[in-house]
């Protein structure tokens, strides 16, 4: 894994943010610990370690009813409402999920096939659709409506469902980016009879933008090909 995910001030700003979501919403996370010198990070044998309260909850290898994608597209709305409103502090350091990893993805799958490890004809497909995506994410201006602190790997490992609500967990991946991003990802895991439900109950606390179906399908595909990169 790239080192910036171990880094002290990069994890720290994830248990800031997760701070936040459990001051400012009723959303249930994995809330944040302080030991005893009042910090989140406690370093072991050189290794920075936190600690984080339990939530409570079922995992599901996918999402299995229409009734859950609901929940999910509800958890996600609240999610990206409390980011697009969120004044991030100046110390706050997460990766960005912009077009540039895209681009080092593309990179990448390049040069397996020119080592003959991956088909170049597939390959080439791959690119094509990266460089549509690439293309749609640059015409759109970055806004609070648009662009934020996302959790950035909403797939079904990473959420826990318990009574008549989704919980996300796991928000090791967080950082700064679309929030179309966070759909993608999700779409990924979603069957596509139970889209529609999601987005309703997502729009029901954040707004989707303008033409967002089509801007679904290119951050679907980015968020394929940042799947790949990692």
């Amino acid at each position: 894994m790239e080192h910036i995910w171990s880094e002290r001030e990069v994890i720290h700003s994830e248990m800031i943010w997760l701070e936040s979501l459990t001051r400012d919403t009723d959303l249930v996370v994995p809330t944040p610990l302080k030991n005893n010198n009042n910090d989140y990070i406690t370093v072991i044998n050189g290794v920075n370690c936190t600690l984080l309260k339990w939530v409570e909850g079922e995992q599901k290898q996918i999402v299995p009813f229409v009734t859950e994608a609901g929940y999910v597209g509800e958890m996600i709305g609240k999610l990206h409402k409390h980011s697009s409103s969120w004044i991030v502090p100046l110390s706050f350091t997460r990766p960005v999920f912009d077009h540039s990893r895209i681009i080092q993805s593309l990179e990448k799958l390049r040069e397996l096939a020119l080592k003959d490890e991956l088909n170049k004809n597939e390959v080439e497909i791959m690119a094509a659709a990266g460089k549509r995506a690439l293309s749609m994410m640059n015409d759109i201006e970055k806004s609070s409506g648009n662009w934020g602190i996302i959790h950035a790997d909403l797939i079904p490992s990473n959420f826990v469902f318990h009574e008549q609500e989704a919980r996300a967990i796991d928000f090791g991946a967080c950082g700064v980016g679309y929030f179309l991003f966070d759909l993608g990802w999700t779409f990924s895991y979603i069957h596509p009879a139970f889209k529609r439900h999601l987005l309703e109950t997502y729009a029901k606390h954040f707004e989707l933008p303008h033409n967002y179906v089509e801007k679904l399908e290119g951050f679907f595909v980015a968020a394929q090909l940042e799947t790949m990169h990692f």
